[in-house]
């Protein structure tokens, strides 16, 4: 009972959303003159989720960064990807925290929607099964998921890297992150897929994590922006990533208590685990890699989500590529 009443103390003031931070170029951030005529004059609006991956986007608000690049910034925080895909599919948004399998979907219905940037968002599969010690060991148990989106995507993939089948593993439909994590601690379900702050609750509560995407080098979230955005308002664009870069130098050289407020207002980080977080090393945006475009894309051909043809170029900008 108290396991459960602390489990609830904790996701009470944790919202739900997928994962998507970016980049992959670390370094000091380069400095540029802006043309003091278009101070003010550039505007932009970007969807936003409660993840790590937009903690620099976060800060950058908070620190006046935008501001200092001579951006507006419309700044919109989603609690579901659904709500983010809705607003960015009826031309609300410029750009959005997002990932490979939505985008593949935004593409299924002609939404021109191009990657600029790769982000750090990290899934972890967690398990509360004293004799689940490894992905092999999930044969004929039971995962709680949320079938064809970026988690699914993952714990596919992850299988495979141990010659398994992801049908070879019991599944049961929980759309609800912070559920996922409840039926795992009752031992309802053998294993989850959650990104964090969940990871780092599931942990404190006594579950253990089997692998995350980070070690096995499967990317699957990004920052997009629509293709007559980086057409007509590139300029506001890269204004974006210069004050992002600068968050990202402004996490890396503060200790976490400078902005662990962002991450509880922002995020749904509590007091509770803060001793036990453990942040990504945000890096400069940089474009990802194409073979993880290719493969998320194969694989969302696969599961009859994506079925046009498919062309990497019409699907990454150059926009950060120098």
């Amino acid at each position: 009972m108290k396991k459960k009443l602390r489990w609830f103390g904790l996701v009470s003031v944790v919202t739900l959303g997928l994962l998507t931070s970016c980049g992959t170029k670390e370094g000091t951030q380069e400095k540029k003159t802006i043309d003091t005529s278009q101070k003010d004059t550039l505007s932009l609006s970007f969807g936003a989720m409660p993840a790590v991956d937009s903690l620099p986007v976060y800060i950058a608000e908070k620190e006046g960064y935008f501001k200092e690049e001579g951006l507006n910034l419309k700044l919109n925080s989603f609690k579901s990807p659904k709500d983010r895909d809705a607003a960015l599919t009826s031309g609300n948004l410029d750009g959005a925290n997002t990932n490979l399998i939505a985008l593949s979907a935004y593409r299924q219905g002609d939404m021109d929607v191009k990657i600029v940037s790769q982000s750090i968002g990290t899934f972890s599969i967690l398990t509360g099964n004293d004799k689940v010690t490894s992905l092999t060991d999930l044969k004929g148990k039971k995962a709680g998921y949320a079938k064809n989106q970026a988690p699914y995507y993952f714990l596919d993939e992850a299988l495979k890297s141990k010659e398994l089948d992801v049908r070879e593993v019991d599944f049961e439909e929980v759309p609800q992150i912070p559920i996922r994590v409840e039926l795992t601690l009752n031992h309802k379900i053998d294993a989850t897929v959650v990104p964090e702050p969940f990871r780092t609750i599931g942990i404190s509560q006594g579950l253990r994590e089997l692998t995350n995407s980070q070690d096995l080098n499967i990317q699957s979230t990004v920052f997009g922006f629509t293709n007559d955005s980086l057409t007509n308002n590139k300029e506001a664009i890269e204004a974006f990533y210069r004050a992002y870069n600068k968050a990202v130098d402004y996490v890396n050289e503060h200790d976490i208590d400078t902005y662990y407020d962002v991450l509880k207002e922002k995020i749904g980080f509590t007091d509770e685990i803060k001793k036990d977080v453990t942040l990504p090393k945000y890096v400069h945006a940089e474009q990802i890699d194409g073979k993880q475009v290719d493969n998320a894309f194969n694989w969302s051909k696969e599961e009859g989500i994506f079925t046009k043809e498919y062309n990497q170029k019409d699907v990454m900008s150059d926009l950060l590529v120098k």
